[in-house]
């Protein structure tokens, strides 16, 4: 289903199918990737085995930085540098991190954004965000949060129930959830790609054309080896002298 999506969303770019699978080749040694996205300009944290000594070439107005450990920041230049000072203040964490770090732990992908990623509709209604939770096993399961800026009045609630099958309300907030197969589900595409939501989950496909390809003429590494050492990536000797 994430192959599937990742085609539609850089077909909607102009990407090639061809680029797609670079694309899909640089995120197997990608652990986490994650997205912020504040008037049109992006940032990537991507952690994993980044272990080339180079840093990706960008295209203008956007640029790479390495982190500590086996990650780096992927974005526009600006975005970049000013994620770079918030983290060097190690500042409280805002409210928006600690609500991605509570879905962190309990799905696959994630997401929390305002009320205008949702539409006009929602910004009228007084919804102050919504989130996004998604678990992928044998089925997707979903669950959409929409946090209104006060307590919702009963004639709002009901509207939303009735535009919204399935929505439930619990402590002034509107829950809809959803749980499909994974053929229905790609069926569902298209609205999702020119959805607000959709055109900012592009820009993870253009930051991750910038990801460095594995390179396969290197023959396959037959030990273990330990990453994220300060002296680098060292393979462990599984038979050491006695």
């Amino acid at each position: 289903m994430a192959r599937s999506l990742m085609v539609l969303l850089g077909a909607n770019q102009g990407i090639t199918a061809a680029e797609v699978e670079k694309i899909l080749e640089g995120l197997t040694g990608v652990e986490q990737v994650a997205l912020s996205i504040r008037e049109k300009r992006v940032v990537a944290w991507v952690t994993g085995r980044l272990t080339e000594s180079t840093l990706p070439a960008t295209e203008a107005g956007w640029k790479a930085v390495r982190l500590v450990g086996n990650a780096m920041l992927i974005g526009h230049v600006d975005a970049v540098d000013q994620a770079v000072q918030r983290l060097a203040m190690q500042d409280a964490w805002p409210e928006w991190t600690s609500l991605a770090e509570e879905r962190q732990a309990n799905c696959e992908f994630w997401a929390v954004g305002s009320a205008a990623l949702v539409g006009p509709q929602a910004v009228s209604a007084g919804v102050k965000r919504f989130s996004l939770t998604v678990s992928i096993r044998d089925r997707l399961t979903s669950d959409v949060a929409f946090e209104f800026n006060g307590t919702p009045s009963a004639e709002t609630l009901q509207k939303w129930q009735s535009t919204m099958p399935g929505a439930t309300i619990e402590g002034g907030m509107v829950h809809v959830r959803m749980s499909m197969e994974a053929e229905e589900v790609q069926q569902k595409f298209a609205p999702v790609i020119v959805s607000p939501l959709g055109q900012r989950l592009a820009s993870l496909v253009k930051a991750a054309r910038y990801l460095q390809m594995r390179d396969t003429t290197l023959l396959k590494q037959t030990r273990p080896v330990i990453y994220g050492l300060d002296g680098g990536p060292r393979e462990l000797n599984q038979n050491p002298n006695r």
